[in-house]
């Protein structure tokens, strides 16, 4: 955890954690060896199919590489005000008023559940390889590396609202940078609610009859 202050004064405690971390320096490491390896198979002439091979082969490492970059780069910010967080070079934000609460929940736990490969040509084997490759999809969706527990913001009004910036393995640790946002962004909820809640109206005093006006101290007839 880090603070930080804006050109405007307003100080921000800014959040990074350890398993998404971790997840783009592997994808840093793993892109940048794959890059090297396209582009010396394209710069290889000797095979035939070296040139096409190192090509797809770099733009798979090209996307691999951006996005550890955008693991690595990614941010979870807290102000007095809002929340905001950078993934995959794109900002978000939410205002703290709109939240009502925040936790860090497991995520979903990867299936196939793909009813219509049955349908297609081959049998129980073509069944079992489109069961496989929706299993891996699905797996690779979840993204298993950045941890199974992810920051979850809980709007007042609409869905909730994952934050994958903060993402950890376990919530043992009470100094793990996960526990540490979740706590902030609930005293952060809790005291917006504080500074914004309406006062009560003031009640209605009727001075006078509309149809009977008083004039003078008397009712006029």
């Amino acid at each position: 955890m880090a603070e930080v202050s804006d050109g405007t004064g307003e100080r921000s405690l800014v959040f990074r954690t350890r398993a998404v971390l971790v997840a783009g320096l592997v994808d840093v490491v793993l892109g940048s060896v794959l890059l090297a390896t396209g582009a010396g198979l394209s710069a290889w002439g000797g095979r035939r199919y070296g040139l096409p091979v190192g090509l797809a082969l770099s733009v798979v490492a090209l996307i691999i590489l951006l996005s550890g970059v955008g693991r690595v780069t990614s941010r979870f910010e807290l102000s007095a005000t809002q929340v905001t967080w950078r993934w995959t070079f794109s900002k978000f934000a939410v205002k703290l008023v709109d939240l009502e609460d925040a936790d860090l929940v497991e995520k979903g736990s990867p299936g196939s559940g793909a009813p219509w490969a049955g349908f297609l040509a081959g049998g129980l084997f073509g069944m079992a390889v489109w069961w496989l490759l929706d299993l891996a999809v699905a797996f690779l969706s979840s993204e298993p590396s950045l941890g199974p527990l992810e920051l979850v913001l809980i709007k007042r009004h609409g869905g909730a609202v994952a934050v994958k910036p903060i993402s950890a393995w376990s919530t043992r640790s009470s100094h793990s940078q996960a526990s540490e946002a979740v706590r902030a962004v609930k005293q952060a909820i809790s005291a917006s609610a504080d500074r914004v809640s309406p006062p009560a109206p003031p009640l209605a005093a009727l001075r006078y009859d509309e149809w009977d006006p008083i004039r003078d101290g008397r009712a006029a007839t």
